[in-house]
């Protein structure tokens, strides 16, 4: 591979990292190092950086807030009359003091 190849992976570890998960693009850059944007482009989608998937991912976040939401607002009609009483167990004995 061609050392401005090389060094510029060395300036950007994402890519480095990219590149051993998916050896065909060692190959590749060795056979033509000017696919470099090709693999950024590739490493976008690889780590989700895309337009689409932050769109996807900011979306599922809304809905997992909407969610809670309505947890909480569940949780906050419970009135005092539809919590069962707790007189399950007896009543616990005071310790003997021997002294």
């Amino acid at each position: 591979m061609r050392r401005e190849i090389l060094d510029y992976l060395n300036t950007r570890p994402d890519l480095k990292y990219y590149i051993r998960e998916k050896p065909e693009w060692y190959r590749k850059l060795c056979r033509n190092p000017f696919s470099v944007s090709e693999l950024e482009e590739n490493a976008k989608v690889f780590y989700g950086r895309t337009f689409g998937q932050r769109v996807d991912r900011f979306h599922q976040q809304l809905q997992n807030f909407g969610l809670l939401m309505e947890l909480i607002s569940v949780m906050g009609e419970v009135k005092p009359d539809d919590i069962p009483p707790q007189d399950d167990f007896p009543p616990m004995q005071e310790p003997l003091n021997n002294g």
